[in-house]
């Protein structure tokens, strides 16, 4: 792989260059998860394993929490909290689409093996929000800072040092696996909030504020009534966001999407290609998270992974579950509340995606054609399957609202190239039969 060296640079260090702006926003949890709708409202998955099979669809939309579990209807206090949570959510969406951005492009990637070794200095900037309200992201200077190389200790900072060491994982597996350096391939300084409001229940990257921020989420236990069921869709479910390695290297990855990715317009948030946007997010999220497990864990082995991003957004007492599953999307979690049941809504195939499908549920479908690409092609994620996803990511061919078949091509056109390379020369072939195990096809491929 890559001959890199990766550093910290510290303040003396010569700065590189801008933060990356522009006005792309992008949520991990899907807004439809976290809006108050209810079960029978929207369309649910299947059940989470075939020995549910006796559990109907219809019963899932109508059975509530209340069979399951003491505490009763929700109360008028907790309702509140409900709804004052759920206006964050939304105010923010308004407050990110007043601000006013620029564009900045990124510098095209270097060559996948370089001959000379590569210096790649880090730089991180991590403000604590804890304290300050919505519009405090106007005014980042009132917030208490930590810049790279400086001392995170003390009560009080361990998000503070959650995020810093994540975001240094994330730099440092796209450095050393694909020879990037930062965000936008030239050093870019990588700012990140934490403690965004008060349990605010999600993560988001903004680049019109040139930074990724983390809620806290609504983990109930402690300060609420009846600990141990949730009170709804996410009071009592929703964990911490920024102790997710796969969760801030997924809001890193929209960054990087968003920067490469037609000369800085990046892939349009709706429809297919807001759903590839997802998708790429999550997949360079659980590689990220595999690669780190791998480096520290010496009998770590690709078996180890259930392959599920956000498990630290569901909190502890929802063992093996999170927010997506890669390996089997629409059955990463299924969770009771005093008032509904709430499934894992992703697809997994191309043949159910309509035309009004949220991006983050259309998004399983490439989540999967990666999952099958690896196991068609072997070997750890990043080795191959890793290495044709980025390239065709990078690819000058993607564009803005490119297709899921479209991006297909392109992985089996990366694939040819890199399979004449590496000396595999069925790779290509491998990656489209990924692609065809979850309907997606392209008119020009080789049927043979």
């Amino acid at each position: 792989m890559a001959d890199v060296e990766i550093v910290s640079q510290d303040q003396s260090g010569e700065p590189g260059s801008p933060t990356l702006i522009d006005g792309h926003v992008c949520f991990f949890l899907p807004l439809q998860y976290i809006s108050g709708e209810s079960t029978n409202e929207i369309n649910i998955s299947p059940e989470l394993n075939d020995e549910e099979g006796a559990d109907t669809q219809d019963q899932d939309s109508e059975e509530t929490a209340d069979t399951n579990a003491e505490g009763g209807d929700i109360s008028e206090e907790d309702k509140s909290e409900i709804a004052v949570a759920n206006m964050k959510v939304f105010e923010t969406l308004e407050f990110l689409k007043g601000l006013k951005t620029e564009k900045v492009a990124a510098k095209p990637p270097t060559a996948q093996f370089p001959k000379e070794p590569r210096v790649i200095a880090k730089q991180r900037l991590i403000r604590d929000l804890q304290f300050c309200s919505v519009n405090s992201l106007e005014d980042p200077e009132s917030n208490p800072e930590w810049s790279e190389g400086g001392d995170i200790s003390g009560p009080g900072t361990e998000d503070v040092k959650a995020c810093y060491d994540n975001i240094g994982i994330f730099l440092d597996f796209m450095a050393e696996v694909f020879n990037r350096d930062s965000i936008d391939n030239r050093g870019c300084k990588v700012t990140a909030s934490v403690n965004y409001e008060f349990n605010y229940p999600n993560a988001f990257y903004s680049s019109a504020l040139g930074q990724v921020i983390f809620g806290t989420g609504f983990p109930m236990k402690g300060w609420m009534e009846n600990d141990i069921v949730p009170v709804d869709d996410f009071i009592g479910i929703t964990g911490n966001f920024v102790t997710g390695i796969d969760i801030v290297a997924h809001e890193l990855m929209h960054a990087i999407t968003q920067c490469t990715v037609a000369e800085g317009n990046g892939l349009e948030y709706i429809g297919e290609s807001g759903a590839l946007a997802e998708s790429i997010a999550d997949v360079f999220g659980i590689m990220t998270q595999q690669w780190h497990s791998f480096k520290t864990d010496p009998s770590w082995t690709l078996k180890d992974s259930d392959w599920i991003v956000g498990k630290t957004a569901i909190l502890p007492g929802y063992p093996n579950m999170g927010l997506r599953s890669l390996k089997d999307p629409g059955r990463a979690f299924r969770v009771a509340t005093k008032t509904k049941i709430l499934n894992d809504l992703q697809i997994q195939d191309y043949l159910e995606i309509g035309e009004d499908v949220e991006v983050h549920i259309a998004s399983g479908v490439p989540n999967k054609a990666f999952y099958e690409a690896v196991k068609e092609i072997g070997g750890l994620p990043w080795e191959k399957a890793g290495q044709v996803w980025y390239r065709a990511l990078t690819s000058p061919s993607l564009k803005s609202n490119s297709s899921l078949s479209y991006f297909a091509n392109i992985t089996f056109k990366e694939a040819v190239k890199l399979g004449k390379e590496i000396g595999d020369l069925d790779l290509g072939k491998k990656v489209q039969r990924a692609w065809r195990k979850v309907n997606v096809r392209y008119d020009t491929w080789d049927d043979e």
